[in-house]
């Protein structure tokens, strides 16, 4: 038993199809076609998995970024809730609800001095009264009993408009003597319905040189009118336009402060072109809305410091990959080149033993998957070799036994013609005809002997319904003869029956026309009318005399239908006997019947005799 060839798949199917034959016929350039599609298939596969593990890194950098953003948001935040909490204090406090405004410079330059604050980053506390324009108290002694006008429009504008604790814009003051310029304050005033307000003034510089971002980021506020409110380094960048067409400011408001996001811009045109490592380039920035404000945290980092890494490892990746693909082009042209020339002299050796040369020698010293072909190529040869002997050998004993096959058939096919000449006179009515059997053959043999046996068993049930049918024959003539006896003297007795009755009927009219008769000479005589009476006896008498005649006659016509009646139930009984016969012949022959075997049931079919007419069991 030979395996089968596989048959190849659909893709092999295509690429045999669009390959040309003068590649299909070359190994050698089929192995280089082949490394070159894998170090295709590897450089490609290699540059594909490097730029997805640099496109996960990047897109990791920018929810880093983003988390940063929303931390310094909530920090922020925090920070803003701090100071408004604070200036509530402070307007709570009893000495600022006393109203002493001695108590309450004490009571603010106590609290200054207690929080410990730089000298460039120093808060100011301020007790304003509106009705009367004064600074009435202030931490900051040029401030203390000056009119407002001290203070900054913007700050003024959030005091005069508005109620509860709020958060002015970011504003210059207007102060010199070494204080903060760029500030924010909060405002809340003393009382609901007073014209008193505590200003609680936050230096914006505060968070300068403070990181609330990355370290190798550039991290800062920006307020609503998109101006820099806080900046991680930057002081002289304070209250200035952030420039920046990113779209991070407005994007970070749109999510508000529940949520943040990332982007990648640049290269920078505003004030982040004032940062070294940001002028000029693209940036990675990071943006979240500070809640309960409208400012925005934005944090900026170079793309190549915070793609610095992935870079690096998308490089090393494409180093590797390349690597790869040399390694596979020499791997495979050394591997290629010796196995290439074991193939083509195995496949010259191969061609001499297509040619009918099986004594070329077939030998290799290598003893991988080539070496192991080599030997089964030999290996091969010598069973071809053997194969032909054998086959040689078998071919002779074939036609022997072709030959004897031949005389057989020609045997058999005489044997056939003679059964089937004998099964013709068979068909044709000869049911003495018997098959020979010459015992040369068995199977023919059987089919004699079954044949004779069956035509022999047929031949005796045809003799017994042939015997049958004369029965039959010979009772129906007597059967009929009687029948038409029975019919004849069942006439006769019929109209004998039929003479009796009307003669009856006559005899009763008779009778009863003598009653009659006799009643009226009864009458007559009791009338004394003996004459009459004597006719009516007369009358009497002929009538009686007539019923007697008839009456002798009947009685001689009843013993005529009794001698008809008595030869009909002969008949009968002679009909009885015959069909009793003709069952005692059926039986045993139904037997006989019963031992063949038909496909379907056939309905008896009487002949009609002369008139040629049938009769079926339905007529």
């Amino acid at each position: 038993m030979t395996d089968e060839q596989p048959q190849p798949n659909g893709v092999v199917r295509a690429i045999r199809t669009v390959t040309p034959d003068f590649v299909r016929r070359r190994f050698a350039l089929k192995f280089f076609l082949a490394l070159l599609c894998i170090g295709l298939l590897v450089g490609a596969v290699g540059i594909y998995g490097t730029q997805q593990v640099r496109g996960e890194f990047e897109q990791q950098v920018l929810s880093e970024h983003a988390n940063i953003a929303k931390q310094a948001a909530e920090s922020r935040a925090d920070w803003n809730q701090r100071n408004m909490n604070y200036v509530e204090t402070m307007a709570r406090s009893g000495p600022v609800t006393a109203g002493d405004t001695s108590e309450i410079k004490r009571y603010f330059d106590a609290e200054m001095r207690g929080r410990d604050y730089a000298d460039d980053s120093q808060p100011n506390l301020h007790y304003v009264d509106l009705s009367a324009g004064k600074i009435t108290a202030s931490s900051k002694s040029n401030y203390h009993g000056s009119t407002i006008s001290m203070l900054n429009e913007t700050l003024v504008e959030s005091i005069r408009s508005g109620s509860g604790t709020r958060v002015t814009d970011g504003y210059t003051s207007t102060a010199t003597l070494g204080d903060p310029r760029d500030r924010i304050a909060y405002v809340t005033p003393v009382t609901a319905d007073g014209d008193t307000y505590v200003v609680y003034t936050v230096p914006l510089r505060t968070f300068t040189g403070t990181s609330f971002g990355a370290s190798d980021s550039t991290s800062m506020v920006v307020d609503g009118r998109n101006r820099i409110l806080l900046h991680q380094k930057k002081n002289a960048l304070l209250l200035q336009p952030y420039g920046e067409d990113n779209g991070a400011p407005g994007a970070a408001r749109e999510l508000g402060p529940a949520d943040s996001g990332a982007m990648r811009a640049g290269p920078t045109v505003g004030a982040l072109g004032e940062t070294p490592s940001l002028a000029g380039a693209e940036y990675v920035v990071g943006y979240a809305q500070v809640l309960g404000t409208d400012w925005t945290v934005l944090v900026h980092t170079n793309v190549g410091t915070a793609y610095g890494t992935v870079r690096q490892v998308a490089n090393q990746g494409l180093y590797a990959t390349l690597l790869g693909v040399a390694a596979i082009g020499v791997i495979g042209v050394v591997l290629g080149r010796n196995t290439t020339r074991a193939i083509d002299r195995l496949t010259r050796k191969t061609e001499r033993m297509q040619a009918g040369d099986l004594d070329v020698t077939i030998h290799s010293g290598r003893i991988d998957t080539v070496g192991r072909l080599y030997d089964g190529f030999a290996a091969m040869r010598d069973s071809l070799k053997d194969r032909i002997a054998e086959a040689e050998r078998e071919r002779k004993k074939a036609q022997v036994a072709r030959d004897e096959v031949m005389e057989t058939n020609a045997h058999l096919q005489h044997i056939a013609a003679d059964y089937s000449a004998v099964m013709g006179q068979a068909a044709a009515g000869d049911l003495t005809q018997r098959m020979e059997t010459d015992g040369e053959n068995d199977a023919m043999d059987a089919i004699a002997e079954d044949f004779n046996e069956m035509i022999e068993e047929l031949e005796k049930t045809v003799g017994q319904l042939k015997s049958f049918s004369d029965r039959v024959e010979e009772s129906g003539q007597v059967v009929g003869s009687s029948a038409a006896s029975v019919k004849e003297a069942a006439e006769q007795v019929a109209e004998s029956i039929q003479r009796i009755s009307d003669d009856a009927d006559r005899q009763r009219e008779d009778l009863q026309s003598a009653i009659e008769r006799v009643d009226d000479a009864v009458a007559a005589l009791e009338s004394g009318d003996t004459e009459t009476a004597q006719s009516h006896l007369d009358e009497v008498t002929r009538t009686l005399t007539d019923v007697g005649d008839r009456t002798e006659a009947t009685m001689a016509e009843s013993e005529n239908v009794a001698g008809a009646a008595e030869e009909q139930a002969a008949e009968l009984n002679e009909v009885s006997r015959r069909a009793d016969e003709l069952v005692r012949y059926v039986t045993p022959l139904s037997e006989i019947l019963r031992e063949f075997d038909t496909e379907e049931e056939h309905e008896f079919v009487f002949s009609g005799g002369p008139s040629g007419r049938i009769e079926t069991d339905d007529d």
